[in-house]
């Protein structure tokens, strides 16, 4: 709850608002803000009941929230309130932690310190020349080319198993700094204790994998890289790109927040725990995608994502007239459950993904009118004279 005026002030107010006192006039004689003053001669506050709290994260940024910690379970709340700060959010960042309490997108385990503080510690105080590999270190034989975005863990499991061994094994000849960074659920997080080793451990990775450490340190986000500008979801990479190098199984990657389709060969890129599903038969939906591609030559990443979830509360659940049914969500909903069903017995028909998918174009049309609305909006506001603050009370 607000802070409010003692009842005896607040009465007093009213009183002599009732007897003639103008707003302004009170509020020189009393102290307090005018603002204050005709909020209780308004009725907007009552003597001896403390008004609600302003939740300051609004419904449209909890909705990018709660998308948000879907598409990446393990996006810090420090990084999401970046995000949010950039789309205005103007609040500190307690109120960021209590308002995300409030919309219960916030747990305990959220705040909890690393994983292995202990071993960072220890990592933080060796010397640079006792983390360095030993000269005669092993190479492998058979070297492994990283998919753009895949986790850490990911990629030594694959340069393991393609050189017939194990992933201890693999640690074993590495540095700590590798255990360390595949047990932290957040591999994106660039901790402060880690980050002197990082040149020397992406150098020992190169050495052992046979290849360059601009390479890696390129595709693998665990090494600091932006292939993108922006926030990325957590997503499987298209497993008809994966299968031209040769993989079968599902590679685990961060991609760019609006990049929710592969182009090339018409797979929705589903968030973490969805699959990944056949859209070739609904071309539009891979239109939608170069639509949303080409918007972010004016609009963030945050901006788009916002407005997208906006767009998606505003689809009708069904079609206005018969004669659009065809070209309705619920009609490409149908299609992409019986083409993913019938091509993929291993894929269900009752997964959030298929929703997604057959609203993206719908949403996306409807975009480019929301984030007009927003930027005038915002002008307006820019141009507009500002108040001075409230006193307090």
């Amino acid at each position: 709850m607000v802070n409010m005026l003692p009842r005896d002030r607040a009465e007093k107010i009213l009183t002599l608002g009732k007897a003639g006192w103008s707003a302004d006039t009170l509020a020189q004689q009393l102290g307090h803000s005018p603002t204050t003053i005709r909020d209780y001669l308004n009725g907007r506050k009552t003597p001896g009941v403390p008004a609600p709290r302003m939740h300051l994260l609004t419904d449209a940024l909890a909705d990018y929230s709660r998308q948000r910690l879907a598409e990446d379970p393990h996006l810090r709340p420090n990084a999401l309130f970046k995000e949010l700060k950039e789309l205005g959010f103007q609040a500190s960042r307690a109120t960021f932690y209590r308002e995300l309490r409030h919309h219960r997108l916030l747990t305990s385990t959220d705040r909890r310190p690393h994983p292995h503080q202990d071993l960072l510690a220890d990592l933080a105080g060796r010397s640079r020349a006792t983390i360095h590999p030993i000269k005669h270190e092993p190479v492998l034989p058979r070297p492994v080319a990283p998919i753009t975005g895949e986790s850490l863990s990911s990629y030594l499991s694959r340069l393991a198993r393609t050189n017939h061994l194990t992933l201890a094994e693999v640690l074993a000849v590495l540095p700590s700094w590798f255990s360390t960074k595949i047990n932290n659920p957040d591999e994106l997080s660039q901790h402060h204790m880690l980050a002197p080793a990082t040149t020397d451990a992406l150098s020992a990775l190169a050495r052992l994998g046979r290849t360059t450490p601009q390479h890696l340190a390129g595709a693998l986000p665990a090494f600091g890289a932006r292939h993108t500008r922006g926030p990325v979801r957590a997503t499987t990479a298209c497993r008809c790109c994966t299968a031209r190098r040769g993989i079968t199984e599902p590679v685990p990657v961060h991609l760019p927040v609006h990049l929710k389709v592969c182009t090339r060969h018409g797979i929705w890129l589903s968030d973490t725990g969805q699959p990944n599903l056949d859209v070739t038969a609904c071309p539009e939906i891979i239109a939608a995608q170069y639509r949303a591609n080409r918007l972010l030559r004016r609009y963030t990443p945050q901006q788009l994502v916002l407005a997208h979830e906006t767009a998606l509360a505003a689809i009708p659940l069904w079609p206005a007239a018969s004669a659009a049914i065809p070209l309705h969500w619920r009609h490409r909903l149908l299609t992409l459950q019986t083409i993913n069903h019938n091509r993929h017995h291993d894929i269900g028909t009752d997964h959030d993904a298929y929703t997604r998918a057959a609203k993206y174009p719908d949403a996306i049309a409807l975009v480019p009118a929301i984030l007009s609305t927003r930027r005038i909006e915002q002008d307006l506001l820019a141009k507009s004279p500002r108040h001075s603050a409230s006193r307090p009370c």
